[in-house]
C-alpha cells in the first residue's frame, strides 16, 4: 500500500433506461435521466471522450470520461450537486486530439441532490441481481439502524477481501492502461485495489439505501504521505446528518497485517482526507 494509482475508464452498457433522449447531433443521444445521471448513446468504435463540465462558485470543474465500446449506453453521474452541466462529446482523431460531436447543456434540480449517490452509474455499476448486491442485503438484514448495517457491511468486507499487489504492479508499469472495476469479479475473487474495493464497497452501500460517494485524491495520514493518489467513500449518515468518511481498503491492509478488527476504527477524520480530487 506504498502508493496508489489513478487509471482511465471504458465505458459500458448499463442496465438503466433514460426517460427520453433529450439531444441527437451526429449520431450521439444525449439524455437526462432526472436521478442525478446521464445517458450518452453513440454507435461508433472509435474512442470518444465525454466531457463534463459544471461551474462552481465561479470555477470550471471538469470531469473526463473515455469510451472505447461501440453501440454505448454510457451512464454518467453529475456528482458536484444541483447546477447547470455541459454535456460534450469528443470523437478521437489521433493520439490525444479529439474533435467535438455534440454538446448540450442540462440543469440538475433534486430537491436532495443526494439521492444522486443511489444510482448505478459509469462509475459504480451495480443491480439487484448481483451476487454482491444480494451478500449486502443479507448482511443488513441482520442489524437494525442506519450505522449498524453500515458497520455490518464495512466488517464484512475488510476481513474479507485481500488487496490485489499483483493488479497494482501491473497498473504501475503501465500495463492496466484502461479498465473498470467490476463488482462481480471483486466479488468473486475476494481482492483488488482501491479502486475496484471502493466501487464495491460503494454499491453495497447505496443498495441498501445508503447515500454513498467513492472520492478519489490524495489523503494524508500515517498510511499515506498526501501524494499518492487513493480511492476511499464518503458515505451520508441520516441520524448525524453529514457526510462521513470510511476507508476499507486501508483497513483491510492493515487486517491483513495482523491488526485486530477491533482495534481498527471504521470513521476517518476528515482533516486526513480533504484533498479530494474527484467525487463520483
Amino acid at each position: 500500500m506504498k502508493r496508489f494509482v489513478q487509471v482511465f475508464l471504458l465505458c459500458f452498457i448499463a442496465f438503466l433506461t433514460p426517460t427520453a433522449i433529450a439531444h441527437a447531433e451526429n449520431g450521439v443521444g444525449i439524455s437526462d435521466n432526472r436521478n442525478g445521471t446521464i445517458t450518452i448513446k453513440y454507435g461508433n468504435s472509435n474512442k470518444t471522450k465525454i466531457a463534463i463540465t459544471v461551474k462552481k462558485n465561479g470555477d470550471n470543474t471538469q470531469y473526463n470520461y473515455f469510451i472505447q465500446e461501440k453501440n454505448v449506453n454510457a451512464i454518467i453521474p453529475m456528482t458536484l450537486g444541483n447546477g447547470t452541466y455541459t454535456i460534450s462529446v469528443l470523437k478521437n482523431i489521433e493520439g490525444n486530439r479529439y474533435s467535438p460531436l455534440s454538446s448540450k447543456q442540462v440543469s440538475l434540480k433534486l430537491k436532495d441532490y443526494k439521492s444522486s449517490y443511489l444510482t448505478s452509474n459509469e462509475m459504480i455499476k451495480w443491480n439487484k441481481k448481483n451476487a454482491a448486491i444480494k451478500k449486502a442485503n443479507t448482511i443488513a438484514k441482520k442489524y437494525k439502524g442506519q450505522m449498524n448495517k453500515i458497520k455490518g457491511i464495512y466488517k464484512y468486507l475488510v476481513t474479507t477481501y485481500h488487496y490485489d499487489y499483483n493488479k497494482f504492479s501491473k497498473n504501475s508499469n503501465g500495463s492496466l492502461n484502461y479498465y473498470l472495476p467490476n463488482i462481480n469479479t471483486t466479488y468473486k475473487t475476494k481482492k483488488g485495489i482501491c479502486y475496484d474495493i471502493s466501487a464495491l464497497t460503494a454499491s453495497m452501500l447505496r443498495s441498501i439505501g445508503v447515500q454513498t460517494k467513492m472520492i478519489t485524491g490524495y489523503p494524508a495520514n500515517k498510511y499515506f504521505d498526501g501524494k499518492s493518489y487513493h480511492a476511499w467513500n464518503k458515505l451520508y449518515s441520516k441520524d448525524k446528518k453529514k457526510w462521513l468518511i470510511i476507508d476499507v481498503t486501508c483497513d483491510m491492509c492493515l487486517y491483513e497485517q495482523k491488526t485486530k478488527f477491533s482495534k481498527l476504527t471504521m470513521l476517518k477524520k476528515s482533516s486526513e482526507y480533504s484533498n479530494v480530487k474527484y467525487e463520483y
